[in-house]
């Protein structure tokens, strides 16, 4: 249970960090000028600038939990092969829902 949890914490650094990374990177490659986390559409969406970076770190650190939980029960030895693959998927599939949330409030 522990390595599970400390599998989803560094999957939730991990997905927040990527975020961030990404949008260094594209907001670099576009020639922007500025730094830019979240779509340009999005705060009109969601209230505001701050709520914008909120909802899009949330929704990436909910996907890097869904990532990590899914390491952790797959590297886990204790649970029987086709147990661990259906914790894996599910923990997958059950991330994907805030991304696609975040993907739905831009217009």
């Amino acid at each position: 249970m522990k390595r599970i949890l400390k599998d989803s914490l560094i999957g939730m650094l991990c997905g927040i960090a990527g975020n961030y990374m990404i949008a260094l990177i594209a907001s670099y490659v576009l020639k922007l000028g500025y730094f830019m986390p979240y779509p340009a559409a999005m705060p009109e969406s969601v209230g505001g600038e701050l709520n914008a970076v909120l909802f899009t770190m949330l929704s990436c650190a909910a996907l890097g939990i869904g990532i990590g939980l899914a390491y952790g029960f797959a590297s886990t030895r204790t649970m029987k092969p086709l147990k661990r693959i259906l914790c894996a998927v599910l923990s997958i599939a059950i991330a994907v829902i805030p991304a696609l949330l975040v993907a739905n409030r831009i217009p």
